[in-house]
């Protein structure tokens, strides 16, 4: 049956600029990226219900992760301002270590983050919604490369459009697997997609067989949280979003009623906030375990494909740690009106009896009712060597791949890599440049870096230590890194671009003024700090030396300078008090990941020709010809992170390209 939903109708010419294939993170973010940009855009989804759904754990952010989300709401996406407007719970992670690795991380209400997605989706300018299965992608043969026209779809038809975004998640010839029950799906209640991945394969595309998994659900009225650890959210205001003020709770999403975990819900910084809890495997889990691992699809070949190292099952941990006598449990709820809790790190694709037996040996679990028995999924996932970094595919022009289906894990992951799949899909169809990040400008640019260029050979999780210069890449300075990279595009409002710009003078302002302030050695000055509980120095200071000691923050500082009529600027509060304080304390470390990142940005992104033949290239072993010839580096960076290739192959390029460039000058100055 054929259902849309949208303010836009499908017209009746069945044309779009852009279509976009799949509804999760990624099919989302691409869709309303290629909107906003003023493209006529379709979204084709299986199950228009299931838009923006979340079938793993409920929650945005992490290490990480949070940062991309971060950058995703920078480029004007939607994730972070939903998973504010759906909170359960807040919490900042990391807060012992430096600004580098701390992030925020939201435990989402399960349907309400979907409901709110497709409700965006719905009121948004120019997009189109429809419920509907594409079967095959349209190319036109005859050009060179081949370029996309359109999709196939079940019941439209044939629909075109001049760019296509595939979205397919975990759903390329997925098969849902528990024990020895096997079942066609990418997940519970959805179909596989045979027929689109049937079309990939036609193509030539290389796929490579990824899993992944889910863990059971349990009823949380029949769980004992007093033998578990509480963990509550945190009592400091913590938003995702540039607009998170916007995500207060609204009264209908209370839950229907305090029991279990939603006895501890309480106002906590701001908003309503529920306690996660946290409890732990046992020696008699891992017994069941170990006894019936040849029941596991892991162990007795029932599963091939490779599943995500940072996140492995529980029969996977038991199997492979064997010294480690328990695994941590984190028991989160899933919706406001709902009384199912997630039971994460407790992944499984173990038969349900055994799931079940397991579980009663966890303290707190000896009762516990399970509603939903976790499973695995295996599944087609595109080698994203294949594309180039504006995920736009080499072998079929206008042809774009995002999310999972690129072998990432996550939903922030996929919302990274879907927000710029749709700007540089409309991008392609409006024929004006696109957006390139690159790894000294966001998360997203190493993720995508990675993925175009790194050996595939297990599931892409984002880790802060992936990032070079995750200093600079902070959350706070997403709005700023990314207005510098989209100047031109059109992607951030006008508006929006202006109060980035305000916020960062009003920090270069408060340097510069700590820089210039200096606090005398003498009385009146040193009676003032004390009473802040601040200790004197001997000689006189600038007052941003004073803010780099690691026990005083920036607004004591400021307080003291008001007080002895120093201070002349304008206080800046909010984030921009926060990142002037960081960017105090950590100045010097700053300026150095800075100064790194351009000596590295010159050689890093010096291109490489698509039409060069790495078998021209004298000194370079065969080994490395073959690689790069297969994985066709865009730029020197990724040649030198290609699989196979040495310091000495690295050496080799860079010679060939500086002789190539000495012969093209010198023809260049005898034409001239």
């Amino acid at each position: 049956m054929l259902t849309s939903s949208s303010t836009t109708p499908v017209p009746a010419n069945r044309a779009f600029e852009v279509i976009v294939v799949g509804g999760g993170h990624a099919g989302c973010e691409a869709a309303l990226a290629a909107a906003r940009s003023g493209c006529r855009t379709l979204i084709v989804a299986n199950n228009l219900d299931r838009i923006g759904y979340m079938p793993c754990n409920p929650s945005i952010g992490g290490p990480g992760k949070s940062q991309i989300v971060s950058e995703v709401d920078a480029l004007g996406g939607a994730m972070a301002i939903i998973a504010d407007s759906t909170a359960m719970q807040v919490r900042q992670l990391n807060t012992s270590k430096g600004p580098a690795v701390r992030a925020i991380r939201i435990q989402c209400d399960k349907a309400l983050y979907a409901m709110a997605m497709k409700e965006r989706l719905e009121n948004q300018e120019n997009l189109s919604i429809v419920q509907d299965e594409a079967l095959s992608l349209l190319t036109d043969e005859a050009a060179t490369p081949p370029r996309v026209t359109g999709v196939q779809t079940r019941a439209i038809g044939t629909i075109t459009a001049g760019a296509v975004v595939i979205t397919a998640g975990t759903f390329l010839r997925a098969t849902m697997i528990a024990g020895q029950a096997r079942s066609d799906g990418g997940r519970a209640g959805d179909a596989a997609d045979g027929h689109l991945a049937r079309s990939i394969d036609s193509a030539g595309f290389r796929v490579r067989r990824f899993k992944t998994g889910t863990p059971p659900r349990v009823d949380a009225r029949s769980i004992a949280v007093d033998a578990m650890e509480q963990q509550p959210g945190d009592d400091q205001e913590l938003w995702l979003s540039s607009d998170g003020m916007l995500g207060r709770i609204s009264p209908w999403m209370l839950p229907v009623a305090r029991e279990g975990i939603f006895s501890g819900a309480a106002t906590i910084g701001g908003r309503l906030q529920v306690p996660c809890f946290q409890t732990h495997t046992t020696e008699q889990t891992h017994d069941v375990i170990r006894a019936n691992l040849h029941r596991s699809p892991m162990y007795n070949g029932g599963i091939t494909g490779t599943g995500p190292r940072y996140c492995p099952s529980i029969e996977d941990k038991v199997g492979r740690f064997v010294d480690k006598v328990s695994h941590p449990i984190f028991v989160e709820p899933e919706g406001w009106r709902s009384h199912e809790a997630y039971l994460q790190g407790f992944s499984t694709s173990l038969p349900p009896d055994v799931q079940e037996q397991a579980l009663r040996t966890i303290p707190g679990m000896e009762r516990a009712r399970i509603t939903r028995f976790g499973y695995a999924v295996e599944y087609d996932a595109l080698d994203p060597n294949e594309l180039l970094r504006t995920l736009e595919s080499r072998r079929v022009e206008g042809l774009f791949f995002a999310g999972q289906v690129n072998g990432t894990s996550g939903y922030e992951e996929a919302a990274g890599q879907g927000i710029v799949a749709g700007i540089n899909a409309a991008a392609r169809t409006r024929g004006t440049s696109g957006l390139v990040l690159e790894r000294s400008d966001s998360f997203i640019g190493v993720m995508i870096d990675d993925l175009v260029s790194m050996p595939f050979d297990e599931p892409y999780r984002m880790l802060t230590s992936r990032a070079e210069y995750r200093l600079l890449l902070r959350g706070e300075t997403a709005d700023d890194r990314m207005l510098r990279k989209t100047r031109g595009l059109g992607v951030i409002p006008t508006a929006r671009a202006a109060e980035v710009e305000h916020e960062q003078a009003s920090i270069d302002r408060t340097l510069a003024a700590l820089e210039g302030t200096w606090i005398g050695a003498n009385q009146r000055h040193a009676m003032s700090l004390r009473s802040h509980g601040i200790q004197p120095a001997g000689r006189s200071q600038a007052a941003i030396e004073l803010v780099r000691r690691p026990d005083v923050s920036l607004s004591t500082v400021l307080e003291v300078l008001e007080e002895l009529q120093l201070w002349k600027e304008q206080r800046p509060t909010g984030l921009a008090l926060s990142r002037s304080e960081i960017a105090a304390k950590y100045g010097a470390f700053i300026a150095k990941e800075e100064n790194a990142a351009v000596r590295q940005a010159a050689s890093e992104s010096r291109p490489v020709p698509a039409t060069l033949d790495f078998n021209d290239v004298q000194g370079m072993r065969i080994e490395a010809r073959q690689k790069l010839n297969a994985s066709q580096p865009e730029t020197v960076g990724q040649a030198r992170r290609t699989a196979g290739v040495t310091a000495t192959d690295l050496g080799a390029l860079l010679v060939y390209l500086e002789s190539a460039g000495r012969e093209s000058r010198d023809a260049s100055a005898k034409t001239g």
